[in-house]
């Protein structure tokens, strides 16, 4: 039978709050028979399900948060050739052009300013942001036509994924080699002299599956902007099957090319180019103890460096005056050339994860685990030396989903943190779940995060220096032992399935608190007080076919 799969999200302000309650109670009442034991029904639809909620694979309407699952239908669908694209579909999510990172600025209700902040990226499990902006869109190594699904969490993130799953936490998951084989090409040629080309081979046999995918992209970017890039990546995944309990996860990335800064800042950033190389290694060991038990070793590696240090030109003629009166006007020293660079650093991060999950059906299902992390970075133009500024943290979590009776589950997990940034710290997320049957959930729940400050947010001093390291013009700087950013978040949701399960909705009424939130101004990096949001969040998907409106008699 032909149907035409729809999706889409929507954020309403308080004014719409009693309509969304009145159409989800009366749709409701309607009624949907109680789930009865065995029946089997349930397994059949369309709710979604995802791992990254709970670090257990649940259904949506199982799961203590908000989730929207991008799968590969929907990417196909999309027409959306960068990964950032593709969260405008998300309800509550915010893409633009940033001024001063890459060419898309990525938000969950508005928390950031130029900066992207407290959003977490991972790729298959494994954080990806930056300790210097967070996240750089166009340098993730991963190619749309590898990636499984995405799971993004709405509201209060991740707490058991630590201090930077804040605001919303994003999990890209990619295909596994057995599901990727043999040869796939793919090409595109466009205006402003786009072209790109991408090449997968996957193979395997026994033990053994590997996936390889290159992709090279060069365009001249948008008219008006400095945003155009050439740029190259290379991956490799591999699993490896050591027995019938064990299995060897292997991920290897590298990347190489130039991106054009934007000009947007022009004092300091003139319409330069970037040179950048990255690379990342993860390996996973996994033992299975059981059919619904398992314990993992996770360690992951990240180097990121780039480079657009440029000449502004001779000061003299930055002031309009002559050579001569250079010496009068700063102590004897001679005319000379300004050099400025924004983006020239090298970043380095370290982090081990264990984790151990118990997830047999029917029962209490819980995870444990703890991880340490080292992360490094250097720059001159941003910390005035050349100096490694390193943060080594450390963090344990925990994980429950318990339930209460037939109709009711309550969730709740969150984690222990702390770093040479951060005293030790909280985050955790509650929430309780309520099944009048089986396809209508209502979940109420409440979450506190907390996100230290990044080694760029602490130690940052932007300026224009004499070619002896002496201050020519301070720009902006952090004013260092900043408090950490604390949000609260207390949220009402429905997750159902309606019209004769052809509609999927998840709606969502929530309040927000932010406290101490970073913000950068023009003389110093500081902590604000803080503000309060409310609203109505709705993510729904559909199939419409001549089932959708049940039986034609």
């Amino acid at each position: 039978m032909n149907k035409r799969v729809y999706s889409g999200g929507a954020h309403l302000t308080r004014n719409r709050v009693p309509a969304v309650l009145i159409l989800i109670a009366g749709l409701t009442a309607s009624g949907s028979p109680k789930a009865e034991p065995g029946d089997e029904t349930h397994f059949f639809t369309d709710i979604p399900v995802g791992v990254t909620v709970s670090r257990m694979m649940q259904p949506a309407s199982q799961s203590g948060a908000s989730m929207t699952v991008i799968d590969q239908d929907m990417i196909r669908a999309s027409g959306a050739t960068e990964i950032a694209d593709l969260l405008r579909l998300v309800p509550g999510f915010q893409v633009s052009g940033s001024t001063i990172s890459s060419p898309y600025l990525v938000a969950y209700h508005g928390q950031s300013d130029i900066l992207q902040r407290g959003l977490e990226v991972m790729i298959d499990g494994a954080s990806v942001y930056s300790s210097y902006l967070t996240v750089d869109w166009q340098t993730l190594g991963v190619a749309l036509e590898d990636i499984e699904r995405i799971e993004v969490i709405r509201g209060g993130g991740a707490p058991t994924y630590g201090y930077n799953a804040f605001t919303s936490t994003i999990n890209i998951i990619t295909r596994k080699p057995i599901g990727a084989p043999g040869v796939f090409v793919s090409g595109y040629v466009g205006s402003r002299d786009s072209r790109g080309a991408m090449m997968r081979y996957g193979a395997g046999d026994g033990p053994l599956h590997f996936r390889l995918t290159g992709k090279y992209e060069e365009t001249e970017g948008n008219r008006g902007r400095s945003d155009g890039k050439a740029l190259g990546f290379l991956n490799l995944r591999s699993q490896i099957a050591l027995g019938d309990s064990e299995e060897l996860d292997v991920a290897l990335s590298a990347s190489d090319g130039d991106l054009d800064n934007n000009a947007d800042v022009p004092v300091l950033l003139p319409n330069t180019s970037r040179d950048m190389r990255a690379d990342r290694q993860r390996l996973r060991w996994t033992r299975t103890l059981g059919r619904d038990r398992d314990f993992y070793v996770q360690v992951y590696r990240r180097y990121s460096e780039q480079d657009d240090r440029t000449s502004l030109g001779l000061l003299s003629d930055l002031l309009g005056v002559t050579p001569a009166d250079i010496p009068l006007l700063f102590d004897g020293r001679q005319d000379q050339e300004v050099q400025t660079g924004v983006y020239t650093f090298q970043e380095k991060r370290h982090d081990i994860e264990v984790q151990y999950r118990d997830y047999h059906p029917g029962a209490v299902k819980w995870v444990l685990g703890a991880g340490g992390r080292q992360e490094s970075m250097r720059s001159f133009d941003t910390f005035g030396d050349d100096a490694w500024r390193t943060d080594n943290s450390y963090r344990a979590f925990a994980q429950a989903s318990i339930p209460l009776a037939e109709q009711w589950i309550v969730n709740a997990g969150g984690v222990l943190e702390r770093g040479d940034l951060y005293e030790t710290g909280a985050s955790y997320r509650l929430a309780l779940n309520y099944m009048p049957f089986w396809n209508h959930t209502f979940r109420l729940g409440f979450s506190h995060s907390e996100r230290k400050p990044t080694l760029f947010e602490e130690y940052y001093r932007s300026a224009l220096y004499f070619d002896d390291g002496t201050v020519l013009r301070q720009i902006t700087f952090s004013r260092g032992g900043l408090e950490p950013e604390e949000l609260d978040v207390i949220d009402l949701s429905y997750i159902g399935q309606l019209f004769n399960n052809g509609l999927f909705v998840d709606a969502r009424i929530f309040y927000e608190r932010l406290d101490n939130q970073y913000r950068t101004e023009t003389d110093r990096t500081s902590s604000y007080p803080g503000y309060l949001n409310d609203g109505v969040e709705i993510w729904y998907e559909g199939r419409v076919g001549v089932d959708t409106w049940g039986p034609v008699s």
